[in-house]
């Protein structure tokens, strides 16, 4: 049986991932780069070239509308080059908050202009009501999700508007709160054993207190068409594929008022099968983000490398990863449960123990032994009754977050 292949997400950082010359190397390399840079511009009689490479840009790149904007039109640009250059198809989209029309972008579901011009609205209109609200956000760390919106819920219903705002995690939340409730909730957060830390925002953001920036963005929605995509954008609010039209218009009016659910995006990755997702965008948000929760999730973040060459050759399999996936498939075919038993199973599996104590020269190897060490787990699986959900989850855990032709 067909050895099932793991998918690949292509995955978008939002606001807070951004640096000053963040652009540079890749607009000296590639122009289909810097050609979208420069789409952008003219689009919005704006230098997005100059504040995405620019390194004395930082005071520019840290304003709401700016670093939205700049961080749009890169994550289009990577998206672009790592087609042109690589040319791997994603399986899923996603991204983080603003992230998320980045995704839509690159997925089809509208044009570069039209994401520009809904992200610049979006991003003047979050501004214009953060300037009302004294108010911020802060992260909670090492206290248990549920428990944090517990929390938020009973502080909510005697009159505080503290609420969850991001959860990229079982023990990672940010929640939104008016200058003063924030600084109670730290206080009881730090009692209940939780640490805490501020973020560098301004505003209480993804929380009903934005409601103002809500209804100007879905005035604006209205006059966009957003198509239903051929690859699944998944959602932060709910981690379901954008349906396209007036429901996923509605989405990303929802999107402001909502807690940014990446924990269920994760979720939903891994349970759909993807075994690598690459981070295109500036720095390693997300890729920290997968890492802490425990690494099921391989994020490979492009900025890790000089250039997409570097990118490909982490991606794929390649001709010293053999050891390394025959080790995963032996931890997987004992771990993953049995619907079925029979002598296949005890077959397959000696046959996968037999080559890790074999000699160098009769053990598989290359990219080819790699395979061939996947192909014998497919088959372990098969006997062991696992459905093809399963077997795929199964193979991108020992493929350990690498792709194959």
């Amino acid at each position: 049986m067909p050895i099932p292949r793991p998918g690949l997400a292509f995955l978008f950082p939002g606001v807070g991932s951004q640096y000053p010359g963040m652009a540079a190397k890749w607009a000296r390399r590639y122009s289909i780069f810097r050609e979208t840079l420069n789409e952008a511009s003219d689009e919005l009689g704006v230098d997005l070239f100059g504040l995405c490479a620019d390194p004395e840009a930082g005071d520019r790149l840290n304003r709401q509308v700016e670093s939205q904007l700049a961080l749009l039109a890169m994550g289009v640009g990577l998206y672009r080059v790592f087609r042109e250059e690589i040319g791997v198809p994603a399986t899923h989209l996603a991204g983080h908050s603003l992230g998320e029309y980045t995704a839509l972008c690159c997925a089809g579901a509208m044009s570069l202009a039209d994401a520009l011009r809904l992200v610049r609205l979006r991003g003047e209109a979050v501004s214009r009501i953060a300037e009302e609200l004294d108010g911020g956000m802060m992260w909670v760390l090492d206290l248990d999700a549920d428990r944090v919106e517990r929390i938020c819920r009973h502080w909510i219903e005697d009159g505080s508007a503290v609420y969850p705002a991001i959860v990229d995690g079982p023990r990672q939340v940010a929640i939104s709160a008016p200058g003063a409730d924030l600084k109670r909730a730290a206080a009881e957060f730090e009692a209940r054993g939780a640490r805490v830390f501020p973020l560098r925002v301004s505003g209480p953001f993804h929380t009903p207190l934005m409601r103002g920036a809500a209804e100007e963005l879905k005035e604006a929605l209205a006059g966009v068409t957003i198509a239903k995509t051929a690859v699944p954008v998944l959602s932060g609010v709910n981690a379901l594929p954008h349906p396209g039209g007036t429901a996923g218009a509605a989405l990303l009016t929802d999107q402001l008022v909502s807690p940014v659910r990446w924990d269920k995006v994760q979720s939903r990755l891994i349970a759909d099968g993807v075994g690598a997702a690459v981070e295109l965008g500036p720095g390693r948000v997300l890729s920290f983000i997968a890492a802490r929760n425990g690494g099921r999730l391989r994020v490979r973040p492009v900025d890790d490398h000089a250039d997409f060459d570097a990118v490909g050759a982490a991606l794929r399999l390649g001709p010293d990863d053999a050891p390394q996936v025959l080790d995963s498939c032996l931890r997987v075919a004992v771990s993953a449960p049995a619907r079925r038993h029979g002598p296949d199973v005890v077959r397959h599996f000696r046959r996968l123990a037999d080559w890790r104590h074999a000699s160098p020269g009769v053990r598989p190897a290359g990219a080819e032994g790699a395979l061939a060490c996947l192909d014998v787990l497919n088959e372990l699986l098969v006997a062991k009754g696992l459905d093809g959900a399963e077997r795929r989850s199964s193979i991108a855990a020992a493929a350990g977050g690498r792709v194959w032709a």
